[in-house]
């Protein structure tokens, strides 16, 4: 028995119990996940759903099928395409600004920024890669396999390291965009001092956990600059066709003592989120100058929400 061969196995059993942990991870945390995907391809609730439940059912069976030792190679080519996929998703995330939590491992591993889950993805892809070549025979074809392994490695460098050394999303916002034509009404919402912060809740959008863990993390973080008076603060929250706005201001009110907050809450009169096309929980960031510095929607993740706050202090 052959050293390639034991180590092929190993890496083959590795795989498959990594696809396996993550999908059963994904099930359990299944809305945060599909939550997390709707951010990450653009996707609609429904869409998201279903393209969620695709991938842990791809995960659960190749998985299945890697540490079963059946149909190969398919289930390596397979896992070897969703790695690389899955690369491919979190690089354009990254690329694009966005630094959410995947949740590719549920509640299991939290707190990794994301492009190291891409670069991660990347690694497990070359592995799926080994394994392929170790899977196939050693004599045809051989060399050519051997030359697409060195290239996909060079390639796989290369990715990686431009990856890990990309410009934080947040620190691409261009100081001095002024707010768009018709923003505010005549009696601002958000007028005085700065720096500012704005923040439009659309309370529907808390169905997805991972929206509002991000937002009450974000607004914990503001609570405490507010308490040392900067920045300026205001959450307002989109007026739901329940309530009345007088009811629906007391809500707002009590949730806002409830957690501690310093800073005051109103209900949407004004159409903000039809003029702000924010559509969606946001928070909207002024600099000291007064001028527009960064409109980031929910959710953020941890690495966003640090530099939109240092958006505030620049």
């Amino acid at each position: 028995m052959s050293i390639r061969f034991v180590c092929g196995q190993a890496l083959r059993l590795a795989l498959g119990l990594i696809l396996t942990v993550a999908a059963a991870a994904k099930i359990l945390a299944f809305a945060s996940f599909a939550g997390a995907v709707h951010s990450l391809l653009g996707l609609g609730g429904t869409a998201a759903t279903s393209v969620s439940a695709i991938v842990v059912a791809a995960e659960l069976i190749t998985g299945a099928l890697l540490i079963a030792r059946r149909c190969m190679p398919a289930p390596l080519i397979i896992s070897f395409s969703m790695f690389v996929g899955f690369a491919i998703v979190l690089t354009s995330a990254v690329v694009r600004g966005i630094e959410i939590p995947c949740m590719c491992f549920g509640q299991l591993v939290r707190g990794l920024p994301l492009r190291m889950e891409a670069v991660l993805d990347l690694l497990l892809g070359i592995a799926a890669l080994a394994c392929i070549r170790a899977a196939g025979p050693a004599r045809a074809g051989g060399g050519r396999l051997r030359a697409g392994t060195g290239i996909s490695l060079g390639c796989a460098l290369i990715w990686g390291s431009a990856l890990t050394l990309w410009p934080d999303g947040g620190r691409s916002a261009q100081a001095g965009v002024q707010p768009p034509g018709g923003f505010f009404s005549g009696a601002s919402t958000l007028r005085g001092d700065y720096p500012a912060v704005l923040l439009i809740a659309d309370f529907a959008d808390f169905g997805c956990q991972l929206c509002l863990d991000d937002f009450l993390a974000f607004c914990d973080s503001l609570n405490g600059l507010a308490a040392g008076g900067v920045p300026r603060i205001r959450l307002v929250a989109r007026r739901d066709s329940i309530r009345t706005i007088a009811e629906q201001t007391r809500m707002l009110e009590g949730w806002a003592s409830g957690n501690g907050y310093h800073f005051p809450v109103a209900v949407d009169t004004d159409s903000l989120f039809e003029r702000s096309s924010a559509q969606k929980t946001s928070a909207i960031i002024w600099g000291k100058d007064g001028l527009l510095r960064d409109f980031a929607r929910f959710p953020v993740g941890p690495a966003r929400r640090q530099a939109l706050l240092r958006l505030l202090g620049d």
